[in-house]
């Protein structure tokens, strides 16, 4: 998590959703209370409640700020629970929002036709009808992006534009996987669905960008013995992610994926011979919680200069000082595109994009914006992918998982 911006981003949302499940709950109250008239059975009912929109507060905090397992030893019981929950905490929000609305308008409807007016109620039935089913529609979107949104992934098929392109390395295929995030929500098999779909596009080339794991050194084992079956004709490179630290992984992923022909680069720089032409690859570790240093890598690269600099970060927040160190593409992950968007497109509003302007997509910057009056100075390009897995609430909604298939263009062409 980012700190002190996402933090606050985060609190603010925290906040918000308490704020709606008091108001459900006063809804709830106000709609028992006609019903129940008994009083000690009334006190049982409210109880009850209370206890159940208190319960449903613990799991968003916890997962957000204390990093609480709810998998760890109870692994079918805690996935189907905070499944449920997922689904409870996305669709009630949006409940409450409407219900929250219907009742503004009515209030300010009411404060423009302050007089009586002859009760329709077969109209009135009807809007009640209407309401009933706005309010539900929330939890079925949020059952759609919990059960099958998250795990229906896209291939997109993208340019990355470079300044006088050789043909060497012209059309080079790149597949940029990112956020596998092994785990309750990401077993084995699935990410194998990742792999197999990575190989039927036999790219030239496979970049990995970190967080391969969620919270337990134990994820590993699953995830590499996975990944190593990806194929690619120059070979599979890897950087590592702030989820890899956080479970302590870092050396075993190291190890265990260069074991297996997968390299892992760690402020450290290879160059790939292709043709009569050279591509620099360039890995670091995790700008926020990991031994990061760009400025070594960078160095590293120059011991075999290449044609093109291709930088590997799990975070994008890099890009700015890449480009004026001379790197002509960065490829990214960490943010999943916010998970849940408003619309389908890279732009779209979502939790990410409170918190980084480099949420999903492409970014570019100019020579002269990076390095103005410096005559080699290339553009610079940035890709963010939307990643595989999820963190937080297992859901997706209208963000789903991606599989980004990127082609080495000259910028003319773009």
């Amino acid at each position: 998590m980012d700190f002190p911006k996402g933090i606050l981003v985060l609190s603010f949302f925290f906040l918000f959703y308490i704020v709606l499940q008091i108001f459900l709950f006063l809804r709830l109250k106000d709609f028992l209370y006609g019903r129940l008239h008994h009083d000690g059975r009334r006190k049982l009912i409210y109880g009850l409640a209370a206890s159940f929109f208190i319960i449903t507060i613990f799991p968003v905090a916890g997962h957000i700020f204390f990093k609480w397992d709810f998998h760890e030893h109870y692994p079918m019981a805690s996935r189907i629970l905070f499944t449920a929950f997922a689904v409870w905490a996305f669709g009630s929000g949006g409940c409450a929002v409407i219900l929250a609305a219907s009742d503004f308008y009515r209030r300010l409807v009411g404060r423009f036709h302050p007089r009586p007016v002859p009760v329709d109620t077969r109209r009135r039935e009807f809007l009640k009808r209407g309401l009933g089913l706005a309010a539900a529609a929330p939890f079925v979107v949020s059952g759609y992006g919990v059960i099958r949104s998250r795990h229906r992934f896209q291939v997109d098929y993208l340019d990355l534009p470079v300044n006088g392109l050789s043909s060497a390395l012209s059309n080079l295929s790149i597949v940029h996987l990112s956020d596998i995030h092994s785990g309750p929500f990401m077993p084995g098999e699935e990410i194998a669905e990742y792999v197999e779909a990575t190989n039927r596009l036999q790219p030239d080339l496979v970049a990995l960008t970190g967080d391969f794991v969620t919270i337990s050194r134990e994820e590993v084992y699953p995830c590499v013995d996975t990944l190593a079956g990806l194929k690619a004709k120059y070979g599979v490179y890897a950087c590592l992610g702030n989820h890899d630290v956080f479970a302590g992984a870092e050396e075993e992923l190291t190890r265990l994926f260069r074991q297996r022909g997968i390299h892992v680069l760690r402020n450290e720089a290879t160059s790939v011979g292709i043709g009569n032409s050279r591509l620099n690859i360039l890995g670091i570790e995790d700008i926020l919680w990991g031994d990061f240093d760009l400025a070594k890598a960078v160095k590293a690269s120059q011991k075999e200069p290449g044609e093109v600099q291709l930088l590997l970060s799990h975070r994008p927040e890099v890009f700015p000082s890449a480009a004026k160190m001379g790197i002509d593409l960065v490829l990214s992950g960490h943010y999943h595109g916010g998970q849940i968007k408003l619309t389908p497109y890279p732009e779209s509003l979502s939790i990410a994009r409170l918190i980084t302007p480099y949420a999903d997509g492409m970014f570019h910057l100019s020579r002269n914006d990076h390095s103005p009056g410096t005559a080699d100075a290339k553009d610079a390009n940035l890709f963010v992918t939307r990643g595989v897995g999820i963190t937080g609430l297992p859901i997706r909604i209208n963000c789903p998982p991606q599989i980004a298939h990127l082609s080495l263009v000259p910028s003319h062409k773009v």
